[in-house]
């Protein structure tokens, strides 16, 4: 009787650990399921902004490539800038 007692007592706290486990389990499964639909949903918003900078983009190109004043103004600051990126060089003179 007094093995029966000890298997018993044995599967008795078998069987609450298996469900606290898996209680467990499942509320961890629920809360990753919310960070991923979330991360889903950022991802999402990523992408159309992304698209959205691809257009753009694309516009701007568009009128650089198509000549106008835009594309002038443009080589204009351009030009300038590389220019100002060089350093003159002074000769000097012995006298």
């Amino acid at each position: 009787m007094n093995e029966i007692l000890h298997a018993n007592i044995f599967f008795l706290i078998a069987t609450i650990a298996t469900v606290v486990f898996c209680v467990l389990l499942s509320f961890i499964l629920y809360h990753v399921l919310k960070i991923v639909k979330s991360l889903r949903a950022i991802i999402e918003r990523i992408e159309a902004g992304s698209e959205v900078i691809a257009r753009d983009v694309a516009q701007v190109r568009e009128l650089v490539v198509g000549g106008g004043i835009w594309s002038r103004a443009i080589q204009f600051f351009i030009g300038r800038t590389r220019d100002n990126g060089k350093k003159r060089q002074r000769v000097r003179t012995e006298a």
